[in-house]
């Protein structure tokens, strides 16, 4: 099978693999080892900041939608499903690390450079290690849980929920926008 027709295939694949509550438990077990090592972090970092920003209803309705394609189905999609192969537990040790170290260089490599090419207001802080360090730990997250369970959802879910909190009640976004009033 082509490149082209096997790239496809794996993505449905992933889209329709069977998620259930033993997936859900994984997302949850990783979800919380995630909040446990980049919480600190970020606090310790500046990159959470309290006072906590109150969203209404349709304002989370808006972003969570929003976030759900971009980044997290997209980004998800691209570095787990499509870069990794389908049966990523079933090889050897040494096989699993360099392909899960792939992905994860990947995703990191990825958000300066779309600081610097796309998405302009992200340039600075996408560069900082204050950023890439939890971003490092999110992507090799994200592995284990699509690796655990064959599903794009599990990483989909975990990506989505982090970045929805950053950006909304920690208000990720307002170093965004105080990074780009400073450039």
């Amino acid at each position: 099978m082509s490149l082209i027709h096997l790239l496809p295939a794996r993505f449905v694949e992933a889209l329709t693999a069977p998620f259930g509550p033993a997936q859900l438990a994984i997302v949850l077990g990783l979800l919380g080892f995630y909040g446990l090592v980049a919480i600190p972090q970020g606090l310790a970092s500046g990159l959470l900041r309290p006072p906590w920003r109150q969203l209404t209803a349709p304002g989370w309705l808006r972003l969570a939608a929003a976030l759900m394609l971009m980044p997290s189905l997209l980004e998800e999609g691209i570095f787990r499903v499509l870069l990794l192969p389908r049966g990523l537990a079933g090889l050897a040790p040494l096989d699993q690390l360099a392909w899960a170290g792939l992905s994860v260089g990947l995703f990191v490599l990825y958000h300066p450079l779309a600081g610097r090419f796309w998405y302009p207001q992200g340039r600075l802080l996408f560069e900082q290690p204050r950023f890439l360090v939890p971003c490092g730990l999110l992507g090799a997250v994200c592995v284990i849980a699509y690796a655990s369970t064959g599903s794009l959802w599990a990483p989909v879910l975990i990506h989505w929920f982090t970045v929805l909190i950053w950006l909304g009640p920690a208000d990720g976004g307002r170093d965004l926008r105080e990074r780009r009033a400073q450039g």
